[in-house]
């Protein structure tokens, strides 16, 4: 069964879903890299000419995936020191497409990779997408690679004020029913009714308006003559 994995465009999906920074670039050979964050590790994305993934990692990431990787019993650790002899060992675990990650400490020294960061001494090559989705979530644990949060402000609990309520009988001692009162729009009228915090004013033409009791003393609408 032919081993598929992630295109260069499917893995830079994986890798903004799981939250990590990340830089896309080219390398002198033209394979499409993602770096994590500004100088970290940067993962190579060549699937279409190769059926892995490969790593250039920084001490950390090298560490930290090492040691989750023998926890999970994955990992296994290259000593081959020369360079055909790796490249023939990397060929036979991906001709099978091992679930092997393969760890190689300066692997960029003895792999010949002259183009490679010099912060970036190891190599970590590896050849299914579980592997890949298993790495990503190491790399996660780095803070380096997770944007910053931003600062919420804080939340200002503003209280708002109830007024009270004025009752009928409180109404209509401002408002007494019978008084000739003055609007600001309608002109002159007499109070007719108080009643449930409505005032029933008939003006001129015998043009009747209720009007809200609070908001004609509020905003001082109506005027006793």
């Amino acid at each position: 069964m032919e081993n598929l994995l992630y295109s260069y465009e499917e893995s830079c999906a994986l890798i903004q879903d799981k939250g990590l920074k990340m830089t896309m670039k080219r390398d002198e050979d033209l394979n499409k890299l993602c770096q994590f964050g500004s100088h970290g590790s940067i993962l190579n994305v060549n699937t279409l000419l190769f059926d892995r993934y490969q790593i250039h990692a920084t001490e950390k990431d090298y560490n930290s995936i090492k040691r989750m990787a023998e926890s999970e019993g994955l990992a296994i650790v290259l000593r081959e020191t020369e360079k055909d002899e790796l490249e023939d060992v990397i060929s036979g675990y991906e001709e099978i497409g091992s679930k092997a990650i393969l760890f190689i400490k300066n692997g960029n020294k003895v792999l010949q990779l002259n183009e490679t960061e010099k912060n970036l001494p190891h190599e970590i090559i590896f050849f299914t997408n579980e592997n890949l989705d298993f790495i990503l979530d190491c790399l996660c644990e780095n803070s380096e690679y997770k944007p910053k949060q931003k600062v919420a402000a804080p939340v200002v609990k503003v209280e708002k004020v109830v007024e009270p309520q004025l009752t009928d009988e409180e109404i209509k001692e401002i408002f007494p029913e019978g008084h000739t009162v003055i609007h600001n729009t309608y002109g002159q009228g007499t109070i007719k009714e108080v009643s449930n915090g409505k005032v029933t004013v008939e003006f001129a033409d015998s043009i009747i308006k209720i009007l809200s009791a609070k908001i004609c003393i509020k905003n001082k609408l109506l005027k006793v003559v």
